[in-house]
């Protein structure tokens, strides 16, 4: 009766990979992100510039990252300083304390497992309507962190 229908094999990723740069709002418990081809410097001073269009300036932004060697770099450093947000550092092999980390298995669950997406934009369409849901259920659709799924959906 033929053969079992087969998966792409994961280790051949002729389209490349993407990163998923997210932001968590502890207060507002929405949950944001932005695909990008790659996590530079450049792509990350762009997500924390649209970041801090959804708050007030007087507001003093804390994010929490890992010890990644992109994220201490001056230019974002700088960036953070003039722009009145405060970096927080989990320890290394620690990314678990921070927040954000326990929502990324549900969007894991839901969006990835078990697909083969037959491209990069219907993988972000499907992240982006996941994140759409999850904040709507949610109720925190109306968060100022949530303008930052309104200003552009994808990041390239």
């Amino acid at each position: 009766m033929g053969h079992p229908q087969r998966f792409r094999a994961t280790y051949r990723r002729l389209q490349g990979t993407e990163q998923l740069l997210a932001f968590y709002d502890v207060h507002a418990d929405c949950l944001v992100g932005q695909v990008r081809k790659r996590k530079t410097v450049g792509d990350l001073l762009a997500v924390f510039a649209r970041l801090r269009t959804c708050y007030p300036m007087t507001t003093r932004l804390y994010v929490v990252m890992d010890n990644l060697n992109t994220h201490k770099h001056a230019r974002l450093r700088a960036f953070m300083a003039d722009h009145n947000i405060e970096p927080a550092y989990t320890p290394t092999y620690s990314s678990w304390l921070n927040a954000i980390e326990s929502h990324f298995t549900p969007l894991k669950r839901f969006a990835i497992n078990g697909t083969d997406d037959p491209s990069h934009e219907y993988r972000r369409w499907r992240i982006a309507r996941y994140l759409t849901w999850r904040n709507r259920d949610k109720g925190s659709h109306n968060a100022p962190l949530a303008k930052l799924s309104r200003i552009k959906l994808y990041g390239h």
